[in-house]
């Protein structure tokens, strides 16, 4: 699995994928409407910065290097010294390792080269599969957030999940942060 930074040429290789409506259970926003849609997201996105400067934003597309395929995405958004991290795996790949691999690879990469203090996810409640994945990965539950918002017309409960550098080199050291071959 390669990890490419997002640009707004993906836009047009990656639009199909958002169309599954499964992708939505859990986040409170809706597919994109049209390529110009994406296409205008993505290139706010690819300015790498908020529109005031606070945030640093970086996102990369997980792609399969056997065959090419787009099979997620993940987002990193540094405010200070922590790191808040969001990822999609697309249905035809879920269960399949690369939100682990793509969510490692990025983990290293803000320790290392970005040094924040921690890395931060917020998973609902209802999310099982992420909240087994992000637990893997080190990360410890911090907090419990009833009525975070209405997701598809269910209340949503969130947890806040925190990995610090310690914890990460922890999983590091045991091998449950490698990428897969």
């Amino acid at each position: 699995m390669k990890l490419e930074p997002l640009t707004e040429r993906h836009a047009a290789l990656t639009f199909h994928c958002w169309q599954d409506e499964r992708l939505y259970a859990f986040i409170p926003f809706d597919r994109p409407v049209n390529l110009g849609t994406l296409e205008k997201q993505y290139r706010e996105l690819s300015t790498r910065r908020s529109p005031d400067g606070g945030e640093e934003w970086l996102n990369w597309f997980l792609k399969k290097k056997v065959d090419g395929d787009y099979v997620g995405l993940v987002q990193a958004t540094i405010r200070d010294s922590s790191a808040y991290l969001a990822y999609f795996t697309f249905a035809a790949h879920w269960r399949s390792g690369f939100a682990h691999e793509g969510c490692s690879a990025v983990a290293e990469f803000l320790f290392r080269r970005r040094q924040v203090k921690e890395i931060v996810a917020d998973i609902d409640a209802r999310n099982f599969a992420s909240q087994r994945l992000i637990e893997k990965l080190g990360f410890r539950q911090r907090r419990f957030t009833a009525n975070v918002a209405v997701i598809r017309g269910v209340v949503s409960d969130e947890f806040r999940y925190v990995l610090s550098p310690a914890d990460w080199q922890q999983v590091v050291m045991t091998g449950l942060g490698s990428a897969r071959s």
